[in-house]
């Protein structure tokens, strides 16, 4: 039984390993270059901006590293394009941000970082602000539509504040999406709410828009002034943004597997115990019928007008009997524990088995309510009143009797 235990045991700790394996190496892995994900940098027009990130090699060789931006010429220069780390070792990189083109807009491109093994893309954004901007641009996300996958939609919550007291209501904008190859995808417009209110707006992800970063641009161009807002998401698949459909799948799985093992071993467990409650009952039962009987026909041989001594005499035998019938109960009740144990181990789950178990159980319980042992002492013994008074018992359908004292 044990055995069996310590198999259902290992089996859901398998599970368990199993699904923690699968989810650490199911989940998209991330660069290890750097702990930088995002870089946004918002300057005046002519002005700049020193940044760092630090680059780690986490492989077990030396490696030889390069890093350069894709899309950021006369915006953006990396101190040092290419060195060498040690396993182990890190590396601070120093990168400019410089205005050189004095022209205000959103610009976006990618920090790249490869060795001969591997390459990691930072997303990078670049703001350069009209210092004489008539608004400030807000775009927040629409917690319906955080999760944009190809054939979706992307929701924006855009809100405009007036800068230089303008009062006018509303104010034209120009939209547009780009990826960070700089390609423009898509461009629109709207009528904006300026002060306190605000607008949504939902665009349509075409089906053919590759997973990966983007930004939604918001402009406004007025009197001669550009204010600019950025909001960016992410195109990922339609089923997790950061599972899978599969492994969503395979946990599901795992779990109704757990559940069912558990539900077996819970039922089992209950099945055993009840089956070894009623046995324990109907032993219980049994050995009280029997003492009854002769504790019964004891007093009637006290109560007697028979002689003193032929009365202590049958007393004595009636004690004897007593003990030898109680000694033959435990023995053959302790064997009937054994069988069960057996007989369990042997069905194991299956509801057959369980159903003749049962029946067995039963069968023990009818044959104790004919008394047996009694009887067979009482064969041994002359007192054919006893045997007497042991038929009449029987006759009365003493089981029923018993079992409700």
């Amino acid at each position: 039984m044990k055995k069996k235990w310590w198999a259902v045991f290992a089996i859901i700790i398998l599970l368990i390993a199993i699904t923690i394996s699968y989810l650490i190496y199911s989940l998209p892995k991330q660069g290890n270059f750097s702990k930088t994900s995002l870089l946004r940098i918002s300057i005046p027009l002519g002005g700049e901006y020193p940044a760092s990130i630090k680059v780690s090699n986490d492989e077990r060789t030396k490696q030889d590293f390069k890093v350069s931006f894709n899309n950021f010429d006369r915006l953006a220069k990396v101190e040092e394009g290419e060195f060498t780390l040690n396993p182990g070792e890190d590396k601070k990189i120093n990168i400019l941000f410089k205005d050189e083109k004095n022209v205000p807009g959103v610009y976006v491109g990618k920090l790249i970082i490869s060795t001969s093994l591997k390459k990691e893309e930072i997303p990078v954004i670049f703001m350069l602000e009209d210092p004489n901007n008539a608004f400030a641009i807000i775009l927040d996300s629409i917690p319906k539509y955080d999760s944009v996958y190809p054939g979706g939609k992307v929701g924006v919550e855009i809100k405009v504040y007036d800068l230089i007291g303008s009062t006018i209501p509303t104010v034209d904008a120009a939209y547009l999406i780009k990826n960070f190859e700089d390609e423009v995808l898509f461009t629109g417009e709207g009528n904006l709410i300026v002060g306190g209110g605000s607008k949504t707006e939902l665009i349509s992800i075409p089906l053919d828009w590759k997973k990966g970063d983007y930004i939604f641009m918001t402009s406004i161009d007025y009197k001669g002034t550009n204010s600019f807002g950025s909001y960016l998401f992410t195109i990922s698949d339609k089923e997790s943004t950061n599972l899978s459909g599969t492994f969503n799948i395979f946990i599901i799985i795992v779990i109704i597997l757990v559940l069912l093992i558990l539900g077996t071993v819970f039922y089992f467990i209950k099945t055993r115990d009840d089956l070894f409650v009623q046995l324990k009952k109907q032993q219980y039962s049994e050995l009280k019928r029997n003492i009854q009987f002769l504790n019964s026909s004891k007093k009637k041989i006290i109560k007697s007008e028979v002689h003193v001594e032929a009365k202590k005499k049958k007393v004595q035998e009636i004690e004897e009997i007593k003990k030898k019938v109680i000694d033959k109960l435990r023995k053959k009740q302790e064997n009937q524990k054994e069988e069960l144990k057996k007989l369990i181990k042997q069905s194991g789950k299956q509801k057959e088995g369980r159903n003749s178990i049962k029946k067995k159980v039963e069968g023990w319980k009818k044959q104790g309510y004919n008394m047996f042992e009694t009887n067979q002492e009482l064969q041994k013994t002359p007192h054919k009143g006893m045997k007497k008074e042991l038929e009449q018992w029987k006759k009365k359908g003493y089981s029923v009797e018993f079992l409700t004292k």
